[in-house]
């Protein structure tokens, strides 16, 4: 069949072997299931053998390149379009697994498609726009119905319609609600807003508010701004009702605890009770708790006078008891307060042979004013002139009746150097403090009261503290006034590391953020996080103190600041041993009242003198003054290099009496004039060299190294110094009273009869503060 020629009804459309094997391939795979192109490629040698053997032989075909005859077939109707290349055999592969390869992938897809179920424009077998073989004439023929849409899903009739928006008005309203804290900045609220910053800019200018994207706005200004694009801007917790939104952490101390209940008391445990002794400078308040601590505590203070607090515990009976020694020098006022705050009894130290001093009055006023038991412990009744009637009887001026008098207050006599009366002394205490029944929560949240604190190189601030209820551990975080801390330390007075305080004990405490002040509680908090954030804002409430604004100046205000320019200033830095010292010293140095001069304090702190406040000295021109504090090492380098004055003190007295010396010092002399006497012109002598006045001393006396006057009708002409003193011929020193002379007063030559030369010298006064 592969000879015989085309039928001449159907005309023979393909004229080249390329298009016989494409016709060929389509029935081939349509009868075999198998793709035509196969069959081809593995019987092409005999048609193509036998089809070149036919062109040989005389064909149908015309051979290559003949003319077509007229009978053989129906002529092809001219055409312009040149006939495309013969291709060769290795092109026809090509182009025939192409084919098969892409009719194997589009049926891949349509099964795969029909697997995944119906879409919503479902794929036809054999739908290809671009191809070059024609789908079979049963598929053309015979048209696909489309498949059905896909149903739509009713809406749920349990959903009712009206709970369908709840949910999203609730977003809607919690994403309204724009919460910053202080500060607010613009750019920041603007992509809260999810707006431009040129809008909220021109949103602000309009509230006459000119800021930039990186300025901070006022919350109220950044509300109004919010409220007019529909948020509502939050700072601080809203209203109950309002909806939920984020709450502000406000953190505060813990409110001390009630006092215990009658009926609380058998409860709590029984506390050591505090002492405190005071009294007038060198009455023997310290030997008097030397004796009972068999200590020698004098012995380390400098002239022999107690320079700060100290706490002490001393074990009587097997019971703890707590001494506090405050120095009685009127300096120390405040920190005898402070001793008298935080004690249960308070021994008031007499000396018998002196008896009742301006400070003996003054602490008793403070323990009244706190509100103790008082006891009075008369010392140094084994001297000859001890008299103890007598500081009896000023005690019952004061209001304090003895008990072998008929009063209520404990009188005891006794020898701090001799021992005698401390062993009836410490049973007398113990009496007391069992009558009071001083007792105390142990378990309850820890609070302590700083009774001293100093800065000590390689353990940084540390504090003397008495625990006042609960118990002090190690580990535990606190807050004390502005500063925080976390207890890494324990010392007890002895020196030796402890593990816990009980209540009425004192302790040395290591741990604290900075230096705190004297009188200070110190409170257990609940952990590290809130006693720094307490701590922190505490700070900033002092800074923003510090930094308020100052008052508009008046008048009176401008006087007082030219008084007080005039003023000669004494720039001081102060550095001490504890931070009880340093406010006394302070406030005696503030004390010194003048007109003249004043001292001003430029810094203070506790610890030694560092090569910081040597510079510091240096650029304002100031003198550091230490009290029982060394130089450092570096710092001696720079005070040389810089010239600054270091003036070092142990004793209080010295440290007063200087800084008075140097305001003294800071003060010029005042200047006077001391008339010395008066001579009257009688002739004028005109000589070569000027004019001399030839006078007579009417009274006083000429002095040839004095200034003079010349005086004419009461008015003065001319001041200078006496440049020549003559009587008769020779200079003389001075001329006296009723004596005649010649003077010249340096260049002045207009002398006229009945002038009058008045003689005087300057003298210079030392100014009183």
């Amino acid at each position: 069949m592969a000879n015989k020629p085309p039928s001449s009804s159907k005309p023979v459309k393909r004229t080249s072997s390329t298009e016989e094997a494409q016709g060929a391939s389509a029935p081939a795979a349509k009868s075999s299931g198998k793709p035509g192109a196969v069959s081809l490629i593995d019987d092409e040698g005999s048609p193509r053998k036998k089809r070149t053997g036919e062109l040989k032989t005389g064909s149908a075909f015309a051979p290559l390149g003949s003319r077509p005859q007229q009978s053989a077939a129906p002529a092809k109707p001219a055409s312009t379009t040149p006939e495309p290349p013969k291709k060769t055999l290795d092109q026809v592969k090509a182009e025939a697994l192409s084919l098969f390869d892409e009719v194997e992938k589009k049926e891949a897809r349509r099964v795969r498609r029909a697997e995944e179920g119906p879409s919503e424009a479902p794929v036809r077998p054999f739908q290809v726009t671009s191809s070059k073989v024609l789908p079979p004439i049963s598929l053309l023929r015979h048209e696909e119905p489309p498949a059905p849409p896909a149903p739509v899903k009713a809406p749920e009739p349990e959903a009712p319609v009206a709970e369908v928006p709840a949910q999203p008005v609730e977003d809607n309203s919690e994403s309204k609600v724009i919460h910053l804290k202080p500060p607010i900045i613009v750019k920041e609220l603007c992509e809260r807003m999810g707006l431009k910053v040129f809008h909220v800019i021109k949103d602000l200018i309009e509230f006459k508010v000119f800021a930039k994207a990186d300025t901070a706005i006022e919350p109220d200004i950044a509300a109004k701004v919010c409220e007019k694009h529909g948020f509502i801007f939050e700072k601080e917790k809203r209203e109950k009702g309002a909806g939920i939104h984020k709450v502000e952490e406000k953190i505060e101390e813990p409110p001390p605890p009630p006092p215990p209940k009658a009926e609380e008391k058998d409860v709590f445990e029984l506390r050591a009770p505090i002492i405190t002794f005071m009294g007038h400078v060198d009455h023997g308040k310290t030997s008097l708790l030397d004796a009972v601590r068999k200590t020698s505590v004098t012995a380390g203070e400098a002239g022999g006078i107690t320079q700060h607090i100290g706490a002490y515990s001393v074990s009587y009976n097997d019971r703890p008891i707590t001494f506090i020694d405050t120095p009685g020098h009127a300096a120390f006022s405040e920190m005898r307060a402070r001793g008298a705050n935080v004690t249960d009894i308070v021994v008031l130290v007499v000396a018998a042979d002196d008896g009742f001093m301006p400070q003996t009055v003054e602490a008793l006023n403070h323990a009244k004013a706190a509100g103790v038991t008082i006891m009075v412990a008369i010392n140094k009744c084994d001297l000859p002139a001890a008299n103890s009637m007598r500081v009896k009887q000023q005690l019952q001026e004061a209001g304090l009746m003895p008990v072998e008098w008929g009063g209520e207050t404990e009188v005891l006599e006794v020898s701090a150097t001799k021992g005698i009366g401390i062993d009836n002394l410490l049973e007398t205490m113990s009496l007391q403090a069992e009558v009071l029944d001083l007792r105390a929560n142990s378990k309850a949240p820890m609070r302590a009261t700083v009774i001293e604190s100093r800065m000590e190189a390689g353990r940084g601030p540390m504090a003397t503290v008495i625990v006042q209820n609960g118990t002090l551990k190690v580990g535990e975080p606190f807050i004390c006034g502005p500063y925080w801390g976390k207890v890494k330390s324990l010392i007890n007075d002895r020196g030796q590391i402890i593990k816990e305080v009980k209540p009425g004990m004192p302790a040395e405490v290591v741990g604290f953020s900075g230096l705190p002040n004297v009188g200070d509680e110190v409170v257990e908090m609940d952990n590290e996080r809130t006693a720094k954030r307490l701590s922190e804002e505490r700070q900033e409430e002092i800074r923003q103190k510090k930094l308020a604004a100052p008052r508009r100046s008046t008048l009176e205000a401008l006087f007082a600041n030219l008084e007080a320019g005039a003023k000669k200033t004494l720039k001081i830095i102060l550095k001490t041993d504890v931070q009880g010292s340093m406010e006394a010293i302070t406030k005696t140095l503030m004390e010194i009242k003048s007109d003249k001069a004043k001292v001003q304090i430029l810094h203070s702190a506790a610890g030694p003198i560092s090569e910081s406040d040597i510079l510091l000295a240096s650029a304002s021109d100031a003198v550091v003054i230490g009290f029982n504090v060394k130089v450092e090492s570096t710092a001696v380098a720079v005070a040389r290099r810089e010239g600054v004055q270091v003036k070092l003190f142990s004793i209080i007295y010295e440290l007063l009496d200087q800084m008075k010396e140097a305001l003294l010092g800071l003060l010029d002399p005042e200047t006077r004039e001391k008339i010395l006497g008066h001579a009257k012109v009688k002739v004028v002598f005109k000589l070569t060299r000027g004019r001399v006045a030839g006078c007579v001393v009417t009274d006083g006396r000429l002095d040839r190294k004095a200034r003079a006057r010349v005086i004419r009708g009461n008015q003065p002409v001319y001041d200078g110094s006496m440049d020549t003193l003559r009587r008769f011929h020779e200079e003389v020193p001075e001329v006296r009273n009723g004596l005649e002379c010649g003077v010249r007063l340096g260049g002045y030559q207009e002398y006229e009869e009945d002038d009058v030369i008045e003689c005087y010298e300057l003298e210079k006064i030392q100014q009183t503060l």
